[in-house]
């Protein structure tokens, strides 16, 4: 597999729009659960999205390319679509914390698609291989709290 710059640049920017979607997405989680530990919780897992956006930004920067910083069309939708889902479920938090869950491992099948089929230099595996991680912990977390919310 011998992607070109640009195709790699093209897939990181996938990811870049991705961790600015999970940050809106976490932020608003946030906003629409009641319990003080979950939002807590969902405020920790929006600035760590933060973190993953600038540090992918400084790699498609290195590599020559410019960022788009913006959310995806689809993840605006989304957000709107977790205030109606709580703003009708009965169990609000639950509905939020299966959202984020759901969220997650979308995610989790971008990173792996991106990591799968693209050849990326070594420094750019470790970076998406350690955020794949976190991931990968929070979706664990969502999915536990998801069974006991």
């Amino acid at each position: 597999m011998n992607d070109t710059r640009e195709e790699i640049l093209d897939q990181l920017g996938k990811l870049l729009t991705l961790s600015n979607d999970a940050e809106e997405g976490y932020k608003e989680a946030a906003d629409n659960v009641d319990d003080n530990e979950l939002k807590t919780l969902f405020l920790e897992q929006s600035r760590q999205r933060a973190d993953f956006a600038q540090e992918l930004n400084r790699e498609i920067s290195t590599l020559g390319g410019n960022a788009d910083n913006g959310t995806s069309l689809t993840a605006d939708l989304h957000r709107a679509w977790i205030n109606i889902k709580s703003t009708f479920s009965s169990d609000d938090d639950k509905a939020v914390v299966q959202e984020c869950h759901r969220g997650d491992q979308e995610a989790l099948n971008d990173y792996n698609s991106v990591l799968q089929g693209t050849n990326l230099a070594a420094s750019t595996r470790e970076l998406l291989l350690r955020q794949k991680q976190s991931i990968s912990t929070a979706n664990s977390t969502m999915a536990r709290l998801a069974q006991v919310v």
